[in-house]
């Protein structure tokens, strides 16, 4: 029997779309309404000992620096030296900034005492560049790779793995919980919690529906952030509606009702992300796959 007319295949696609469906109108009652649940702490993923790198402690303008040469890990040669490794022959540095700094004395008043006293301060009166290489240019001793992966991995992990998508767990430098990379397919998370993991799955699978832009675009942060607080609530990950609530009004107005109509224009798209995501999960090996009698 041909899968388009199998009659249970055709009852599961329906019953997933009724449960998208009654999800998002639950959530769009709640933003209207401002009846929030209370949002749960945040959690951030923080380097083990021993496992620090110089560029954890860089300033975010250097990282992205970094990033955009095309590695998660660099240094100065004699940095890496002293980690046991070399920077190949013929290989070029790049180039961060570090900020040039010099003493100064200052007289301020005491608030307690009311009376004057000298403060020592550090002004920038300038920034210098500095040499550094990509952790892929040398060569020598392994570095330590700790494992950060969390205990049990989130619901639909396996998901990603099934679209192609690698996912990393590490530390990062507070700027963000977690990105998807575009041209690698890949995600890499700050955080163990599960809502981030939902909204980086939500773009990995929303670039399957059409091709993202590189960067935070408006609409593309919103579909990503409602699918996320979608499964939240699908797969009892609570607390997360306040987070995702504050996170669209961000990428659209602080005024409700103007962030209600972001939703709405890209509500779409959301359920046609959340109704691929149901449908790979429940997807069995090529060739298992049937109909009862």
């Amino acid at each position: 029997m041909a899968r388009a007319s199998c009659p249970c295949l055709r009852m599961a696609k329906v019953k997933k779309s009724e449960r998208i469906k009654e999800i998002l109108h639950r959530l769009l009652g709640m933003f209207e309404s401002g009846d929030l649940p209370q949002a749960v702490a945040r959690t951030m993923i923080r380097a083990k000992a021993g496992a620090e790198r110089p560029c954890d402690r860089w300033s975010l303008g250097n990282r992205l620096l970094m990033l955009i040469h095309g590695t998660e890990d660099a240094r100065g040669l004699k940095q890496w030296n002293a980690v046991g490794r070399r920077v190949k022959k013929g290989v070029k540095a790049f180039y961060i900034l570090a900020p040039r700094t010099v003493k100064k004395v200052e007289k301020v008043v005491d608030p307690r005492t009311g009376e004057d006293r000298e403060e020592e301060k550090q002004i920038v009166v300038g920034f210098r560049l500095i040499p550094v290489f990509r952790y892929e240019d040398t060569e020598g001793k392994p570095l330590p790779e700790p494992s950060y992966d969390p205990p049990e991995p989130p619901p639909l992990f396996d998901v990603a793995r099934k679209f192609g998508v690698k996912v990393e767990y590490g530390p990062g430098d507070g700027s963000c919980y977690g990105y998807f990379h575009l041209r690698d397919n890949r995600i890499k998370l700050h955080t163990h919690d599960a809502k981030t993991f939902f909204h980086e799955l939500g773009h990995a699978v929303h670039h399957t529906v059409r091709p993202l832009k590189g960067g935070q675009h408006a609409d593309q942060e919103i579909v990503a952030e409602i699918v996320a607080c979608a499964l939240c609530e699908m797969y009892g990950q609570r607390g997360f509606v306040s987070h995702c609530w504050e996170y669209v009004k961000s990428y659209s107005s602080q005024e409700p009702q103007q962030a209600l109509k972001a939703v709405m224009r890209v509500l779409g798209d959301v359920e046609e992300v959340l109704k691929r995501i149901l449908e790979m999960e429940a997807a069995e090996p090529q060739g298992e796959r049937g109909c009862a009698a």
